[in-house]
C-alpha cells in the first residue's frame, strides 16, 4: 500500500511540475528548489506528501522589456500570473526600471516619492496555483494522484498477498 501511495505522489508531483512551468511560462528547473522531493509515507500514516515553498520568479523571463530613456528605463509588458483554469493576465507598466544588486537583477517599479519608494515585481510562485481550486496545477496533481494510485494499488495488494517482501520493480514488469 506504502509503495503505491509513494508511486502516486512521485508521479504526480512530476507532472504538476511540468504543468507549472508551461502554465506560468518558466523551465521546469525554474521550480525545482520550491518543490522538494516526496516525503514518504510511513507505517502509522498512508500519505505522501510535497510542500511548495514560496520562490521569488523574475518577470522578466516572462515578458518583454523595452528600453526607452536609457538601456536601464523603460517599459514592461508580459505575462503576470495565472487566472482560474490556467489562463493568464498581462501586465503593461509603462515606467518601470531594472535594478541590479546581489549579483542579479529585478523588475522594479516606482510606488512613490523618495528613494524606498519603490517595489520588485514578480512572476507567480508555484504555491499560488497549487492553492487555488481549480486552477491546472491543482486539477494536474489530482487527476495524476488518483489516476496512479488506481493504477498501482492492485499490484501491490497482490504483491503483499504473493509474499513479496519489498520493493521488486523488475516483478511489475508483467511476469
Amino acid at each position: 500500500m506504502r509503495r503505491a501511495v509513494d508511486k502516486a505522489a512521485r508521479s504526480a508531483r512530476r507532472e504538476t511540475i511540468k504543468t507549472m512551468a508551461a502554465d506560468i511560462g518558466r523551465p521546469a528547473s525554474a521550480f525545482m528548489k520550491s518543490t522538494p522531493l516526496v516525503k514518504a509515507s510511513t507505517q502509522g500514516n498512508l500519505s505522501a506528501s510535497w510542500t511548495v515553498t514560496k520562490a521569488k520568479l523574475g518577470i522578466l523571463d516572462t515578458g518583454k522589456f523595452t528600453p526607452i530613456l536609457s538601456a536601464l528605463r523603460g517599459s514592461f509588458s508580459g505575462s503576470t500570473f495565472r487566472l482560474s483554469g490556467g489562463g493568464s493576465a498581462s501586465l503593461n507598466l509603462p515606467k518601470a526600471f531594472i535594478l541590479y544588486g546581489n549579483g542579479g537583477r529585478a523588475l522594479m517599479v516606482r510606488t512613490g516619492k523618495g528613494r524606498a519608494a519603490i517595489k520588485a515585481v514578480y512572476a507567480e510562485h508555484p504555491a499560488t496555483g497549487l492553492g487555488t481550486e481549480g486552477d491546472a496545477p491543482r486539477v494536474t496533481w489530482q487527476k495524476v494522484a488518483e489516476r496512479e494510485l488506481n493504477a498501482n494499488i492492485g499490484v501491490e495488494l497482490q504483491r503483499a498477498f504473493d509474499g513479496a517482501a519489498g520493493p521488486s520493480p523488475s516483478s511489475l514488469g508483467g511476469e
